[in-house]
């Protein structure tokens, strides 16, 4: 096992582990993984699972997260991913050891949520289909914006170093903060409006404000700066 390999905890032995369960929401019943990754050394850190033990110490062991798809796809991706439009990308060298692993452990279904912080880190949480149930897609369709909310609150926990707040002279706002995290899952601004309860053009005034304070010219810019910060 490299040096650096985190050390592996079987659930219910680690505290941080108990404190990702505690955020995810209550209808979330499926294994899952996050990591820690610094997208520019690609070194993995605060390793938590709930998948098969075994899965973990040759995962871990041989550092298959380097040749991982979901890993490489979401150190590029801003919104939540399918596993299948990871693995659909050309195989990059030596992927297929961990080909031969997710067949030994027949794991080929889930969906992978992420966040990037000023520090150049990459927080990913995978959820994997163990059942094999149909409704797997649709059930976390239902509850994605909680899942990355959930993702974005542990992540700025586990890496206290990594408040993106701080890197701006103009810090957003609560009501800011959340218009982003909404904008940056997809929803349009008259949706936005009945979610928070208040009208179109007060949300267009907020997401104004994040543009200038952000620096940025438009909303998508600003989706893609604030990602980069780990602000959505």
């Amino acid at each position: 096992m490299p040096i650096n390999a985190p050390l592996l905890i079987r659930p219910g032995q680690d505290p941080n582990l108990a404190t990702l369960i505690e955020h995810l929401p209550s209808e979330i019943d499926y294994p899952f993984t996050y990591a820690t990754i610094d997208k520019r050394t690609l070194g993995l850190s605060n390793f938590l699972s709930s998948f098969p033990l075994a899965w973990q110490q040759q995962y871990c062991g041989k550092a298959l997260h380097r040749v991982d798809p979901v890993v490489t796809y979401g150190i590029e991706s801003v919104a939540p991913f399918t596993w299948a439009e990871a693995f659909r990308r050309k195989p990059i060298e030596g992927q297929s050891a961990f080909e031969e692993l997710t067949r030994e452990f027949s794991l080929r279904d889930g969906y992978a949520f992420v966040v990037h912080d000023p520090q150049q880190r990459m927080g990913l949480l995978s959820l994997f289909n163990r059942e094999q149930s149909p409704h797997f897609h649709y059930q976390i369709q239902l509850i994605k914006g909680a899942l990355q909310l959930a993702l974005v609150a542990f992540h700025s926990n586990i890496n206290s170093g990594a408040c993106a707040l701080s890197t701006t002279d103009q810090p957003l706002t609560v009501r800011e903060h959340a218009i982003l995290g909404w904008v940056a899952l997809g929803k349009s601004y008259s949706e936005i409006a009945c979610i928070c309860d208040i009208r179109v053009r007060t949300v267009k005034f907020h997401m104004a404000n994040v543009v200038r304070k952000l620096d940025v010219h438009t909303a998508k810019q600003a989706v893609f700066e604030a990602s980069r910060l780990g602000l959505a």
